[in-house]
């Protein structure tokens, strides 16, 4: 074979090929195709959703991927949000339960509410601190709560006040009544007494008798009872006429033995009484009168006059219910004041102890509705009486008792008439 039939084999060492820049494309760049109609996105080294590599993943996807990051992110952060709050509001509520037990607790020691009845001896030192006091008090069994205690002192007190010396105390004390009695002196070696109050006695009598048995003055214990230094208790600051009272304390001083030192401390002797009121006055008795339609100080006014009247704890509730069908419904019956006798010569107890031609402001003849305030300090079940009349006398408007105290009740002043006859109040 000549040279003129071989296959044409180019010099590798000349061979070469021209491409202007122009043809070359870039990967991240959309280009046409040849028919002019396709538009191809490069984007190599991509992975596709199966994990396998894959140059040519759209704009579209790309796109589409980041919404779907994008809003997984913010479910989550939404889900943070809501797991951070719910944890919050439960730090908050436990921190709100645990410091309502805990003032709970030192309110209820405050008022002595849990604490039993009992005596106990303490030594206060000379010079001692409320931090002192307070732990000398709660390992006599005083005291519950030392820190409320030494807190209450800080605010209240000026501790040079209190004297070094022995001291008996009641366990059932509040710590108001408990400063008095360590700020009077070294009581160890003072003479006490017993002095009981009779259920339905009256402020004046009261003060006679603490005069007999020398706890103090007969004046002193009346004009402690007009006066404001009281209103630390809810229920006498409660009392919004006690301008038109005769003893802004009447009705309230709980009828019980007491017992009381010789010269005793006014404020210690009152505090004894009024704190005894409210330990006496459950829960349920002052829930019962917020549900009725009546003032704490106008059901304290009705057992009054309720004790003052009854002949014993049944005949209670029946006047309790005669008296109030009289507040409610006496102008229907053309009747329109309650009529008591026991109201007519208060703060006396009868005509022969009032001056003469007295007169009375808490006349219930005279005056329409309840008197000002209380005529006597009632008894327990006449304060219940009062908040929770008979229901099996709502037709009743009148009553009257024999020498005996038999009890005699009408619906109409006829009936009434004919009682008083059988009752030998009449000729």
């Amino acid at each position: 074979m000549n040279d003129n039939n071989r296959p044409y084999r180019p010099d590798p060492s000349t061979f070469r090929v021209d491409i202007d820049d122009a043809s070359f494309v870039d990967p991240n760049e959309t280009i046409n195709s040849i028919n002019g109609t396709q538009r191809i996105s490069f984007t190599p080294d991509v992975l596709d959703e199966n994990n396998n590599l894959n140059p040519y993943i759209s704009d579209s996807k790309e796109r589409a991927d980041n919404k779907e990051h994008k809003r997984r992110d913010k479910i989550k952060s939404h889900k943070n949000r809501r797991i951070f709050r719910i944890v919050w509001i439960a730090m908050v509520v436990l921190l709100a339960l645990t410091l309502a037990g805990y003032l709970s607790g030192g309110a209820n020691d405050f008022l002595a509410a849990k604490r039993s009845e009992g005596n106990t001896t303490v030594e206060i030192p000379e010079k001692v601190t409320a931090k002192e006091l307070s732990e000398i008090l709660k390992t006599a069994g005083a005291i519950e709560e030392p820190e409320f205690f030494e807190i209450y002192c800080m605010l209240t007190t000026k501790m040079d006040y209190f004297e070094k010396g022995t001291y008996t105390l009641e366990t059932n004390m509040d710590y108001e009544a408990i400063i008095n009695y360590l700020q009077a002196g070294d009581t160890a070696e003072r003479k006490t007494v017993s002095v009981t109050f009779q259920e339905g006695m009256t402020v004046r009598e009261m003060a006679a008798k603490l005069e007999e048995y020398e706890v103090c003055s007969a004046e002193e214990f009346e004009e402690a009872c007009k006066s404001d230094d009281f209103d630390n208790y809810d229920m006498i600051e409660a009392i919004t006429n006690k301008e038109d009272k005769y003893y802004k304390l009447e009705g309230y001083l709980f009828p019980d033995t007491y017992e009381f030192y010789v010269d005793d401390d006014i404020e210690s002797v009152i505090g004894k009484m009024l704190y005894n009121y409210q330990i006496r006055v459950t829960s349920d008795i002052v829930e019962d009168i917020g549900n009725s339609d009546y003032t704490m100080d106008q059901i304290i006014t009705l057992a009054s006059i309720i004790q003052a009247e009854a002949a014993n704890t049944e005949d209670m509730y029946v006047i309790s219910a005669i008296l109030q069908n009289r507040l409610n419904y006496g102008e229907y019956y053309e009747i329109y004041t309650l009529g008591c006798d026991s109201t007519l010569f208060y703060p006396y107890s009868d005509k022969e102890d009032a001056p003469a031609d007295f007169e009375s402001n808490y006349s219930t003849y005279s005056n329409s509705g309840l008197p000002a305030g209380a005529i006597c300090n009632p008894s327990i079940d006449a304060i219940k009486a009062a908040v929770r009349p008979s229901p099996t006398a709502s037709d009743y408007y009148y009553f009257c008792h024999d020498a005996e105290g038999n009890a005699y009740y009408a619906s109409s002043f006829w009936e009434h008439e004919q009682n008083m006859a059988k009752a030998g109040l009449t000729e």
